[in-house]
């Protein structure tokens, strides 16, 4: 029986499912809408999709799930009910922060920290202290930590208990022993430490890192818990896989451990997919465009590779774990348009979602969306959407825009759906200027890689506003998430604070604690899942004596001049980053990480064999100002060349091609978009 790897994504819309052959063979594509509980959605999409593949549970050889989970529970603050127990003297460390301020002149804000996460009244400080350099200062007091605990349990009811102690970083025996006292006595309760969470420096930051994974642990585990489930009802024998925020794939049980690594893991993967797509068409820079029913993320893939950031922010708050630095906008195809009270028209954040979702659905959605609008252009047709489970009502989409827009406006429905349509469409490029010119990226040097449901359909107008010249629409470019799921490496990175300078640190000191913490993230690789050749890639965090901030240095470990290799890559990438370099300044090293990585067998994306389709239909061209008939076909019927203006139909997106461009079919089933 043939096998096949399946990737699922879940997004506040839609949840998107791929199945790939592993013999090479056409993808069989699904997307469902997701589900209060998202594991109720995948189970269903699942099903689906295997049967229109003609398969079955039995066999599929890969999963690998992309979720939302976590970042739902921080968004709509409805984690777990959690206690804090630190050292004595520093429980409002989480309520001072970083002690700045987010919006100077605002005389109403707010804190900017994520004091929801746990009120004052549930932290605890009990006597435990390392000095910097790993010695005692103050004994455990355990039986203050028994009663601490005891008290948050039966007279606040936590369900999880985040535990970081003052340089538990240099020394984790505090906060190991804490462990054991509170998994004895209260064994269902979740315990997160900060010295297995975040073992750096920067109390707020190791707290705050702790204290979120604690909030979502329990949520996370007991969801995977029921993926679990329903993967065996459906007879599934592979293992369950994750991608975390940082674009790499674990084991589920590593999540359950260390759930923090998954916050933004529903972002990650349409970067992973835009740069793999980007590799097999021959470009190494793109610009990833990736606009769903809820939102838009947008990234930068740089040589191949998305980049990654330390830190994130998520909810208004850093969050200092490893993420693909994807930017997130509320403006998706369920992105509702309206007049505000100065009378000038917005769309977004607020979404109708998938219910009752656009008016156009027919599902007493009263309120236009930038789905209705595209309808109403002519871009999105009566055929529907999710190819063609999902009907399209024009005549309540025009409803909708001429008494939410157009009157108010005084102005015509056409008008009024090329306004929406314009104004997602501005805000979309905005995103890309933010990941691009704020990065110092000139984006005329990219190419766009469009997907999720409604990306190209925005893409030649998105690229019209950046001066752009060339779009890549991949052979699914809807579930390119879901895809990129699966063309991720499976990847542990691991960090460790440590202290030194070049000149004056002994190189062994050095080497030693980038193999000590390559010995760790290869263990947990391991136990990751990892059964083939694992690849090591160690790097330092260096800076100027005297800075706030540091830069990550690649490193070989091998190299006898590693001291020397540190003090040079430092000041180079200082260079690159801030166009300058301190002669007399002198380096120092405070932190050394490394990544562990095995290279997974990526699947083709090959396209599907679908039914060949030709008509036409009239659409609005914002140049001339009028209707035309323009030519609509399926992808299956693109010639190797046709010139814009047409529409081009699929299962999981539709195509604008817009006039001033022409595309050209790729023998891959890619897509490009040029300039005509």
């Amino acid at each position: 029986m043939m096998g096949a790897s399946v990737g699922i994504d879940v997004g506040g819309t839609f949840t998107d499912i791929i199945v790939c052959p592993d013999d090479g063979g056409p993808a069989t594509i699904g997307k469902v809408p997701t589900t209060v509980d998202q594991s109720e959605g995948l189970a269903d999409g699942l099903a689906r999709t295997l049967r229109a593949a003609g398969l079955t549970g039995a066999d599929v050889t890969s999963l690998v799930h992309g979720t939302t989970v976590g970042t739902n529970a921080l968004l709509e603050q409805g984690g777990s009910r959690i206690g804090i127990v630190t050292t004595a003297g520093f429980e409002d460390i989480l309520y001072l922060g970083r002690a700045k301020r987010s919006r100077m002149y605002d005389l109403f804000a707010g804190a900017d920290t994520p004091d929801y996460l746990c009120p004052r009244s549930r932290v605890r400080g009990v006597r435990a202290r390392m000095s910097p350099s790993g010695e005692e200062v103050d004994a455990l007091d355990e039986a203050a930590l028994v009663a601490a605990v005891d008290d948050l349990v039966n007279r606040h009811h936590v369900e999880a208990i985040a535990v970081s102690f003052l340089f538990s970083f240099v020394d984790s025996g505090h906060e190991e022993r804490a462990l054991k006292l509170i998994t004895a006595r209260h064994p269902e309760l979740t315990v997160s430490l900060s010295s297995r969470i975040d073992p750096r420096f920067r109390e707020f930051e190791r707290l705050v890192a702790t204290a979120v994974d604690a909030y979502i642990r329990p949520r996370i585990a007991a969801y995977l818990n029921r993926v679990g489930t329903r993967l065996q009802e459906l007879g599934v024998p592979a293992a369950l896989q994750v991608m975390e925020s940082h674009g790499g794939v674990v084991s589920a049980e590593l999540v359950a451990e260390r759930a923090v690594g998954t916050v933004l893991s529903g972002l990650a993967g349409g970067a992973s997919g835009a740069a793999a797509v980007a590799r097999d068409a021959g470009r190494r820079s793109v610009l990833g465009f990736d606009m769903g029913g809820t939102s838009t993320d947008v990234a930068l893939v740089v040589d191949g590779k998305p980049l990654v950031h330390d830190e994130a922010v998520v909810v208004g708050h850093p969050l200092r774990v490893p993420t693909v630095d994807v930017h997130t906008i509320g403006a998706g195809g369920g992105s509702i348009a309206f007049v505000d009270a100065a009378g000038s028209l917005r769309v977004g954040p607020r979404s109708a979602g998938s219910v009752p979702g656009p008016a156009a659905y027919g599902r007493g959605g009263t309120e236009p969306t930038v789905t209705d609008a595209n309808l109403v252009l002519g871009y999105l047709g009566s055929e529907g959407l999710a190819g063609g489970r999902l009907s399209l009502n024009r005549e309540l989409a025009v409803s909708a825009l001429r008494r939410r827009v157009a009157e108010p406006l005084g102005m015509t429905e056409t008008e009024a759906a090329w306004g929406v349509h314009r104004i997602a469409s501005a805000s979309m490029s905005a995103a890309l200027r933010v990941v691009s010119v704020a990065r110092g990226h000139d984006p005329r040097r990219f190419a766009i890689v469009a997907c999720g449901g409604a990306g190209p359909m925005h893409a030649c107008t998105v690229a019209d506003d950046l001066r752009i010249d060339e779009i890549l629409v991949p052979p699914h470019p809807g579930v390119l998430s879901a895809y990129g799921l699966l063309s991720a490496d499976m990847q542990v990175p691991r960090q460790r604070t440590f202290s030194g300078r070049p000149g004056h640190t002994n190189p062994a000191e050095v080497l030693a604690a980038l193999e000590a913490v390559a010995d760790l993230a290869h263990a947990d690789i391991r136990r990751a899942g990892a059964t083939g050749e694992i690849t090591i890639a160690h790097a330092v965090d260096a800076r100027y004596v005297g800075q706030s901030h540091e830069l990550t240095v690649p490193v070989a470990a091998n190299d006898p001049k590693l001291l020397d290799a540190v003090e040079t890559g430092f000041n180079s990438l200082h260079e690159r980053h801030y166009g300058q370099r301190d002669p007399e300044g002198m380096v120092e090293i405070v932190g050394v990480r490394a990544t562990a990585s095995m290279a997974r067998p990526r699947p083709s994306i090959a396209p599907s064999t679908a039914p060949v389709h030709r008509g036409e239909r009239s659409i609005y061209l914002p140049g001339e100002d009028r209707f035309a008939a323009v030519p609509v076909l399926s992808r299956s019927a693109v010639p190797d060349q046709l010139d814009g203006p047409a529409v081009i139909v699929q299962e999981d997106t539709t195509v604008l091609v817009r006039e001033g461009w022409r595309t050209e079919l790729t023998p891959t089933g890619n897509l490009f978009l040029k300039r005509s």
